[in-house]
């Protein structure tokens, strides 16, 4: 075989770089978003505006297959306000939107956290069971908003969720699509999934 033709083969043969992955999940980064993985990992201490602050990754709603890694691998406790809940998203995953102060302006300073249905694990049965608990699920409005806010203690594995994050023309990304949590990049970070649910800790 000549030199040239034996030049071309790694080119004919390597994966691509580039171009949509595809997965035989339901849903992007879907094995990421219901596993169990870090659920006995001690959790590391966290706010809303410390997510908030987090640097994004560059993934995108293409990237579908993306494996965790860095913050994504990491457990965190968060303490905070629940302002909305949405129970019947199409995944089947309850969407809860929080924010760090009780009153502070949803749209600009909510991350989301949710929880898996529970076939993807009896531990998503007991946070779903122990959230209705302490948040009254029966009266929230249309939208899901609460009467009031309540101050919840979630556990859950970090999680970037790319779907939501658009490159622009001129170079820079933005948010969009992510129920009112669209006011950074950042504010693509969540807790998802969330393990465990609690009350907070009294001071």
């Amino acid at each position: 075989m000549r030199p040239a033709l034996l030049a071309l083969i790694p080119l004919v043969f390597a994966p691509s770089l580039t171009g949509a992955q595809t997965c035989a999940a339901p849903h992007y980064r879907w094995d990421q978003k219901t596993d169990t993985t870090f659920a006995r990992d001690s959790a590391t201490s966290a706010d809303v505006s410390d997510l908030l602050g987090w640097a994004p990754r560059s993934i995108t709603r293409t990237d579908k297959c993306a494996a965790r890694v860095g913050r994504e691998k990491t457990a965190y406790e968060v303490t905070a306000w629940v302002r909305r809940i949405r129970l019947h998203e199409t995944d089947g995953d309850w969407h809860i939107e929080i924010t760090e102060e009780e009153d502070s302006p949803v749209a600009a300073t909510c991350v989301i956290a949710e929880i898996p249905d529970p076939q993807y694990g009896g531990i998503y049965a007991r946070a779903r069971h122990d959230l209705a608990a302490l948040v009254d699920t029966i009266s929230l409005s249309h939208a899901g908003d609460l009467p009031a806010a309540v101050q919840v203690t979630f556990v859950g594995a970090a999680f970037f969720d790319g779907y939501h994050q658009k490159h622009l023309p001129n170079g820079k990304t933005q948010a969009v699509q992510h129920g009112r949590c669209n006011a950074s990049v950042s504010a693509l970070w969540e807790l998802h999934p969330v393990y465990k649910v609690k009350a907070p800790a009294q001071p």
